[in-house]
This record gives structure tokens, C-alpha cells and sequence, in this order.
């Protein structure tokens, strides 16, 4: 929020100046044609339930003496927004904050979520872009735009026309949302499926004009806005992320869902966990699990395991889980002989991502590794068995 210790809320309250309206986007909560969400919209069905990643950024860009912003934990941003501007995880310039939900946020009719900062007025308003992602790897930015003229640099405490804002987290003050609608990220990429967003991250704008630190909109413009702020409450405050549309499958059977229409789901040779019908060697199960898409054939060579050759001589198959793979059972096994039938042997030591414990967020890497060297065993095939708990 940008605000010294020891300042009330009450003289902040007062501090809220005439707010200007000559940009082509809507303008503040209550005027007409806002886009605003309340913070008691009864649209709001969800919100974020988990926090992935916390990254502070500095009190004040280009001076490290200023240190990082310590405001808040990042607990803070979960569950309902509300009207308490101190009960918010400040991010420092260039910070963020990654969140995730009990069920993935899908696209609906109209806006899809809304992001809460903690402004105490229309117009002093700090910022921040919007990413999203439906495996926790792979992130999406809304092309933001901000009108603002680059002179002069908006000052610590000074104001902007939210008519001049677009897709930018924080154009609102306490108590009202940004909407997003996921529509708008169609097609970006095959790695973002808008019917299952899983991560939402906010990033915080440095509000710097300088060119060596600012932060650009979709269109290579510089976003001003009010900076420095260097303050343990500096940069852009999140209250929290409300959900108008959430899905109401997780883990796999979501993942099936979206990807498959209902007459494909009927139909186990194409929807069912063993088909493969992009044919290039992952049944859907698999494909799910490595975070690959089941119409892809190119997405074949895309997070592929791989055989490396460990310690000591032996064998290691090296695999990467994305998030929410929290619904599988995997293990390795090996054989020395894979053209015949013949046993399969799970003694195999896991030297990273013991017994496959899945993330919470993020990624894992995985590494398990032959018990029997190559010279004990000279030829030896491994593989991954997943099924679903």
C-alpha cells in the first residue's frame, strides 16, 4: 500500500483525492459503466486456498539499501476479500505472489475472477499483471495497457486515472476487484487450457519510469505509477483472489473432462486412461501425469523421461510432476530383459522426491535410481507405472 508505520487509516481515508476520467476504460468503483467487483458480490463462489510461491520484491528498485518489503504473509491472501486494508501481502517492486484453489478456475459467461488490492482511494492506485497457468509450469500474462503519460514520474503518494488502466490488477480501491475473464487468453498456447486454471500469479508493477527498471504494458509502453514507496508495505498489497467460475471436478477426472467432449468420454478407446489418441506412445493417464496434451503428437518429446547414468554405474530414470498430481500412485521398476515376458523388479532407490511424494505447488523433479549397477546388471530397462489412488 505504500504507507508509513504509524499513519492511521482514518487520515489515509481522508487523503482520497477528485478523481480524473479521461482514458477509454471504465472508471472507479460506483461510477458508471465500472467494471469493479465487490468485495460481497454474491458471484463469488471460490478463492484462493494455497500459497505456491512468495516472492518479495524491494522496498524501493535500484536501491538495494532499501531492503525487501516485509509486510504481511502470504497466508493473508486466501479466502474472501474484505474491508480491512491492513489484512494484505505486500509485494515490493516487482514481487509476487503465486495462489492456488481447491478447484481449478474455468471460463464462464463474462469475467472469471477478480483480484483484490487494498487502495484507500479511486485514484491512488498501485498495480500489478495477472498470470495464469493450468499446470504451474507454464505462465500466461492478460495483455495489460496503461495509458498514463511517462511524465512526470507519478510520486510515492501521487494518483492515477484508472480510465487509463486496463487488465491491471489494483485499479480499484479497498473493497472492490479487477475482473478477468479467461476468454481473452484463448488460443494463447496448447500449455494453457482456460476451462482448468490452477495458478494464479500477481506480480507487482515497478512503477518507475526509468526504462532500466519500469515495467512494460502488452504494448511496450512503460506503466507508470506511484513509486517509489519505500516502505515494509511497498509495491502492490493483495486482499485476495475471488472465483466467480470454478470447476467442479479436480485432479484427473477435471484434467479428463476439459479435454474431452462428453460423447469422446463414452467411449474408452479415446478418452479412456490407456488410449492414445494423438499416438505418440502416452495413454491419457500418462499424458495427464507428465503434463502433456492428449491431442498433441508433438507434445510427445515435451517432459519426456529420461534414462541418465547415475552413481556408482547405475541407471536413473529422471521425470518431471507437475502440480496438483496429488490423485496418482507412481513407481519405478526394472527388468533386464523388456522384449519377453519377464519380471518386473521394484527395487529401485529413490534418490530425489522420496516414495513420490507430489508438491503442493510448482514442479518436482524425480530421480529414481537402479539398486543394481551395470556391471552387476549390464542390461537393465526401466519404466514408470502410474495408476490413480
Amino acid at each position: 500500500m505504500g504507507f508509513a508505520a504509524g499513519i492511521s487509516l482514518a487520515s489515509l481515508t481522508l487523503a482520497s483525492a477528485l478523481v480524473l476520467s479521461g482514458g477509454p476504460y471504465d472508471g472507479a468503483a460506483g461510477s458508471p459503466g465500472s467494471l469493479a467487483v465487490a468485495h460481497d458480490d454474491p458471484a463469488l463462489v471460490a478463492f484462493a486456498t494455497g500459497v505456491v510461491e512468495l516472492v518479495r520484491g524491494p522496498a524501493e528498485a535500484g536501491n538495494p539499501a532499501a531492503g525487501l518489503v516485509s509486510f504481511g504473509a502470504g497466508e493473508k491472501a486466501l479466502g474472501a476479500p474484505g474491508l480491512d486494508a491492513f489484512d494484505v501481502v505486500s509485494l515490493g517492486d516487482g514481487g509476487s505472489i503465486t495462489l492456488t484453489f481447491d478447484r481449478p478456475v474455468t471460463d464462464g459467461p463474462g469475467w472469471d475472477f477478480a483480484v483484490f488490492e487494498n487502495s484507500f482511494s479511486d485514484d491512488f492506485l498501485e498495480l500489478a499483471v495477472v498470470e495464469v497457468s493450468s499446470n504451474g509450469v507454464d505462465f500466461f500474462r492478460f495483455p495489460s495497457a496503461s495509458l498514463t503519460p511517462v511524465a512526470p514520474q507519478v510520486g510515492g503518494f501521487g494518483t492515477l486515472d484508472p480510465t487509463d488502466l486496463h487488465h491491471l490488477a489494483g485499479k480499484y480501491r479497498l473493497g472492490f476487484g479487477t475482473p478477468f475473464d479467461l476468454s481473452e487468453l484463448a488460443g494463447a498456447s496448447p500449455r494453457l487450457d482456460i476451462r482448468a486454471v490452477t495458478h494464479v500469479r500477481i506480480r507487482d508493477v515497478v512503477g518507475a519510469v526509468d526504462p532500466v527498471l519500469a515495467t512494460l504494458d502488452a504494448d511496450g509502453r512503460v506503466i507508470n505509477d506511484p513509486w517509489p514507496t519505500p516502505f515494509a508495505t511497498g509495491g502492490f498489497d493483495l486482499d485476495a483472489i475471488g472465483v466467480r467460475h470454478a470447476g467442479g471436478e479436480t485432479g484427473y477426472a477435471a484434467w479428463r473432462r476439459v479435454r474431452f467432449s462428453e460423447a469422446e468420454r463414452a467411449d474408452e478407446s479415446v478418452a479412456g486412461p490407456v488410449a492414445d489418441p494423438d499416438r505418440d506412445g502416452r495413454g491419457n493417464l500418462l499424458e495427464y501425469t507428465l503434463g502433456t496434451e492428449p491431442r498433441d503428437p508433438a507434445d510427445g518429446v515435451v517432459n519426456a523421461p529420461f534414462l541418465v547414468l547415475g552413481e556408482g554405474g547405475r541407471p536413473a530414470l529422471v521425470f518431471t510432476l507437475p502440480a496438483g498430481r496429488d490423485d496418482l500412485e507412481l513407481r519405478v521398476e526394472w527388468t533386464a530383459d523388456a522384449a519377453t515376458p519377464s519380471p518386473w523388479y521394484s527395487d529401485i532407490q529413490h534418490v530425489a522426491a522420496l516414495d513420490f511424494a507430489l508438491p503442493d505447488g510448482g514442479v518436482s523433479r524425480v530421480t529414481a535410481m537402479a539398486v543394481k549397477t551395470l556391471s552387476e546388471e549390464p542390461r537393465q530397462f526401466l519404466r514408470l507405472v502410474v495408476t490413480l489412488r
